[in-house]
């Protein structure tokens, strides 16, 4: 009849050490698994705990009887996880630097691949370097027309 057997084990703790009396939640785990068919085997009385094991006989559940299914073949995601600059859950995007910054524009607080305070450096009559024209030609931008 019995073509398949459970064993299982628990350990209901007691009230007070050294008694039988169950708490009240492993008093209910105790009656319930009783209800679901598991019998009593064998108990043992430790210190602070009853140590119980339980047995049931019954069919082969299904998913230990069905065949395994063929392997599913290795599926590509579009989106790309992590990885590259500031990938990851957080990060990402085009400028990386994930959660603490560091991608991007450097204005105070994140890393400059330049030593220095993250800040670009000054240019200009005031910052002592060459004085800027609107005469050179900006990247992404047009060239000036040509004069002649």
């Amino acid at each position: 009849m019995s073509d398949y057997k459970e064993v299982r084990v628990e350990r209901l703790y007691v009230k007070v050490p050294s008694t039988d009396k169950l708490r009240k939640n492993a008093a209910g785990r105790h009656r319930h698994l009783l209800a679901d068919g598991w019998r009593e085997i064998e108990r043992r009385q430790e210190p602070d705990h009853v140590w119980v094991r339980y047995e049931r006989t019954g069919h082969i559940p299904l998913r230990f009887r069905l065949p395994k299914g063929p392997q599913e073949a290795v599926r590509f995601e579009r989106r790309p996880r992590g990885g590259g600059a500031g990938g990851g859950r957080f990060g990402g995007g085009r400028s990386g630097g994930g959660r603490g910054g560091g991608g991007g524009r450097s204005f105070g607080g994140g890393r400059s691949p330049v030593g220095g305070g993250g800040r670009r450096p000054a240019t200009g009559p005031a910052g002592g370097g060459a004085p800027q024209t609107g005469t050179a030609p900006q990247t992404g931008t047009a060239p000036p027309p040509a004069t002649s």
